[in-house]
């Protein structure tokens, strides 16, 4: 009778269908959309002069990441940039209210003057967008400059036979320290206006995007910064003689003295609990309308997960974020190349001083030349390569992933440890993870409903240690020598193994 009772157990287990355990990766080809190829950018910034658009070692750093966007000619900076004398007026660099933000400005005209003679030209970068076959987004002068001159800009670019159809009508003008000239988004709403219908009776084709605030993906910050609210509130509530609007995402209080690992349940805590909800402020605003983000990164370059493999795994995951809603059309990472260890993709070797953020050594001796590919530069090479051959985004359903525990202000909160998208062609079929946690994973993959068993090549960014970092940071010893970078693994599907602390690509050749 036991026998049979144990039998009979294991019938009904088996009917049911036992609970399996494994991650699965589960792609539909037959559910597509199509690809945002415009979400895979970058802020070019170039104000410092440290690097030229049509430098050899600019030019083929930037090929390599193969970029779909550029952004000229940059972000602040572009409230100062007048295009017909390619450069900046002096008077100029101390007319904000912030004297933080002045003395920047200051500092930066007189090493573009020394290093490039004040030149930051219009001309080199379509130059070089035109020969990498990169698509330009333009912001426009709303601090110094007039409608006639941004007007004038859209004239010159259409005579010359520059294809721009991205244009930002300024950059930031919520924040206080341009409270002078808008001190409300009435304000700049009037201006705006003016702006965007002289540069629309040049080219009426043109897309031009408004300044609206982050203030929804600072949930700690919502409700006390209503200013910002009512700056949003009022762009949404006026005649929409916008394409889109503009919002800046930085994943802020990273500068805390905490343990990195404290910052992967924080990091992935915020983009898993927080990321969603702001969309949802932001589409209920807006609906209907493009949004950019034409700068992403974590916040404040003086930090402990500056350039480290975190850092590089934070990048992949928030652009698989981003992935997921179709109305952000563009997207550019902050920023391209530049002086320091924090933003840049690539930047000079940083020599140790007291007197910068860069206090400690450690840098590589060299790497590209005296450039430095930092620990951001190697995932997104990796986006560039899927994103270069692919033309459509494919569903993909994760089963079974692994927890990830949140930390800091995400404690007790329960986060998927794996986040992963699929894109490709006819011809190849790209599966971008991110691997959150500090665990290997092997996960089935699942094509069209059945199991992939074939080859494939799997290249990825990964690192014991989430503090590996290519020359260290403003809290942290570099350890003279380049540590995080790409590395790649080819074979049978069934022997995948995806590291812990990764973000990678599968490579599958469909033909």
């Amino acid at each position: 009778m036991r026998l049979i009772a144990i039998l009979l157990i294991a019938a009904l287990y088996t009917s049911l269908g036992a609970a399996d355990p494994a991650l699965h990766l589960k792609i539909d080809r037959s559910e597509t959309q199509p690809l945002p190829k415009s979400l895979y950018g970058f802020n070019t910034n170039m104000m410092s002069g440290d690097y030229g658009y049509l430098d050899s070692n600019f030019v083929a750093l930037t090929k390599d990441l193969q970029p779909q966007i550029l952004r000229f000619p940059g972000g602040t900076i572009g409230n100062f940039y007048h295009w017909k004398i390619a450069g900046f007026i002096q008077s100029e660099m101390s007319s904000t209210g912030s004297e933080q933000l002045n003395r920047r400005n200051r500092g930066n005209f007189v090493r573009l003057r020394k290093r490039r003679n004040g030149r930051l030209a219009f001309d080199d970068f379509m130059q070089m967008c035109n020969a990498l076959k990169i698509t330009p987004i333009v912001v426009v002068n709303l601090w110094t400059g007039s409608p006639e001159e941004s007007a004038g800009w859209v004239q010159y670019a259409k005579n010359k036979g520059y294809e721009i159809a991205y244009w930002e009508l300024g950059n930031e003008y919520y924040l206080p320290w341009y409270a002078e000239k808008y001190p409300s988004a009435e304000t700049y709403i009037a201006q705006a206006k003016k702006h965007a219908q002289a540069m629309k009776a040049v080219d009426p084709t043109i897309k031009v995007s408004v300044c609206a605030s982050p203030v929804a993906f600072h949930k700690n910050g919502f409700e006390k910064n209503v200013d910002q609210r009512k700056w949003d509130n009022a762009l949404a509530a006026t005649d929409q003689f916008y394409d889109a609007y503009t919002v800046h995402v930085y994943a802020y209080r990273t500068a805390r003295k905490k343990e990195i690992e404290e910052y992967r349940g924080y990091l992935f805590g915020w983009i898993h609990c927080d990321f969603d909800d702001a969309m949802n402020y932001y589409e209920k605003l807006f609906p209907n309308v493009e949004m950019w983000i034409t700068e992403w990164n974590i916040a404040n370059p003086a930090n402990r997960v500056a350039n480290t493999q975190l850092h590089a795994m934070y990048t992949g995951d928030f652009f698989l974020k981003m992935l997921t809603y179709p109305r952000i059309t563009h997207a550019n990472f902050h920023v391209l190349a530049g002086p320091g260890k924090g933003f840049p993709t690539f930047s000079p070797i940083a020599p140790p001083s007291p007197r910068t953020n860069w206090k400690y050594g450690g840098e590589p001796e060299a790497d590209f030349g005296k450039t430095i590919r930092r620990a951001t530069y190697y995932p997104l090479q990796l986006i560039g390569e899927a994103f270069a051959q692919s033309d459509t985004k494919f569903s993909l359903a994760i089963q079974n992933p692994p927890i990830l525990n949140g930390q800091l202000e995400y404690e007790g909160k329960q986060i998927p440890g794996i986040q992963a998208q699929a894109v490709g062609s006819a011809a190849y079929l790209f599966v971008l993870i991110s691997n959150r946690t500090a665990d290997d994973l092997s996960p089935d993959l699942t094509i069209d409903g059945k199991k992939y068993e074939g080859t494939l090549t799997y290249r990825y960014v990964a690192h014991e240690r989430l503090n590996a970092s290519n020359g260290g940071n403003a809290e942290m010893e570099g350890a003279g020598k380049i540590e995080v970078a790409i590395r790649e693994w080819s074979g049978a599907c069934n022997n995948l193994l995806i590291p812990k602390n990764s973000f990678g690509i599968l490579v599958l050749s469909l033909n």
